[in-house]
């Protein structure tokens, strides 16, 4: 069963990553996104990092004509929970 909180969490994170690692663009976080890693078999939370990492690659890669912070908003975070602090 998922953990909802932990979910929303990872999700956060690889945002926050792909937006601090890219150039800022839809195109270039769903680049960053893409090329990370899938957890491995031991990882902790695996299936919230799994899920979290699968719906911002999608979300990302469905809407890249949209702006960032509607795909944000589409996914259920707020961009100043992203924001580089």
């Amino acid at each position: 069963m998922l953990d909802h909180k932990l979910y929303k969490r990872y999700l956060t994170e690889y945002l926050r990553d792909g937006i601090a690692n890219s150039d800022g663009t839809n195109a270039g976080i769903i680049e960053w996104l893409m090329q990370q890693k899938e957890p491995g078999r031991f990882a902790s939370h695996r299936n919230e990092r799994i899920r979290a990492l699968s719906d911002a690659r999608a979300a990302f890669n469905e809407h890249r004509q949209w702006p960032t912070e509607i795909v944000l908003s589409f996914i259920g975070v707020k961009p100043d929970e992203v924001q580089s602090k």
